[in-house]
């Protein structure tokens, strides 16, 4: 974001996000919001609130990228004890509320780990993209990817506008469409 030509403003911010507007050269337009849920689980309603606020303020296309705290389902935790299920229905609603979509990486799966070994260890997808409908369609082959670090719990997630863009031609000849007159 910080290349020639783009200009990054930050609109607010507090401990748990940093919300700002990315304006390119084109004068294409989008929000980006870093976002951190707070681990405490009697706090969580003031972060899903904080976010609602400034969904509210939002007028272009949007992306929100950070630490959910949060898995969406049982698929996105390998090991431990179950999540409480409210948890998971409290950020369902919040995607639904505000319109936002869940990007699935294209690389990678979890995001955190306990660093422990054997039976102990436990994985979770907590860090995650979660963009509007508008910067879908707007940016129809956007992708994330999951960067594994070694000195943190946590992963490095990616978000690529551009990710998922097909090939103009394959590489392997043997898998390109090809028919015969019979």
């Amino acid at each position: 974001m910080w290349r020639e030509g783009v200009d990054v403003s930050i609109q607010s911010y507090s401990k748990h996000h940093i919300d700002s507007i990315i304006r390119f050269e084109n004068h294409n337009n989008f929000r980006v919001t870093g976002f951190y849920e707070h681990a405490n689980p009697n706090l969580k309603s003031s972060s899903w609130e904080m976010l609602r606020r400034v969904g509210g303020s939002v007028r272009e296309d949007w992306a929100v990228g950070g630490d959910f705290n949060t898995t969406l389902n049982e698929v996105e935790k390998d090991s431990g004890h179950r999540k409480v299920r409210a948890q998971m229905n409290e950020f369902k609603d919040i995607m639904d509320d505000l319109a936002l979509i869940d990007i699935k990486p294209i690389r990678g799966w979890f995001t955190w780990v306990n660093n422990r070994s054997g039976g102990s260890l436990i994985k979770k997808r907590l860090d995650r993209f979660l963009t509007s409908v508008s910067m879908i369609e707007k940016f129809p082959f956007i992708a994330t990817s999951v960067v594994r670090q070694t000195q943190s719990d946590h992963d490095a997630i990616l978000l690529d506008v551009w990710g998922r863009k097909p090939k103009d031609y394959p590489k392997d000849h043997r898998l390109c469409f090809r028919f015969d007159d019979c």
